[in-house]
């Protein structure tokens, strides 16, 4: 975001986190501590657990997408291992976000409609190089 640019609208974080404990609540799980996005990362984490059940779900920072990965994410590693959401991630669309799947988070960065960027976040794209969309969404770029 440039100088005098206005402030990005943010994905409502209380919505993210009603909508985590409705879907544990749906298959009986618990919800860990919600790791909010900051400077870095660009987005929200939280562990969902239950018997046989351990899901790390990622919440954009600005846009109402969801994905899993497959272990938690170290801070400053690329996301590497998402996964298919689960089963039961429907619940995330009944209020509003929507599921990135494997195929959509594996495409080539190059693939991906970047024409709504700000030039800041294309100098970023620039500098770090991502290889997939899932790299250019979920990241850890200041």
């Amino acid at each position: 975001m440039g100088q005098g640019d206005d402030p990005l609208p943010q994905v409502d974080v209380g919505a993210f986190k009603t909508a985590c404990h409705a879907v544990a609540r749906s298959i009986r799980a618990t919800v860990g501590d919600v790791t909010l996005a900051g400077v870095t990362p660009s987005f929200h984490t939280v562990l969902i657990t239950a018997p046989g059940i351990r899901s790390t779900v990622l919440c954009h920072e600005l846009l109402p997408v969801v994905a899993f990965v497959a272990s938690p994410p170290q801070a400053g590693a690329p996301l590497a291992d998402f996964i298919s959401p689960p089963a039961w991630a429907d619940a995330f669309e009944l209020r509003g976000f929507r599921l990135l799947d494997v195929g959509e988070l594996g495409m080539p960065q190059a693939s991906a409609d970047t024409s709504e960027l700000a030039e800041a976040e294309l100098e970023q794209v620039r500098y770090w190089r991502p290889s997939t969309v899932g790299e250019l969404m979920f990241n850890w770029w200041d």
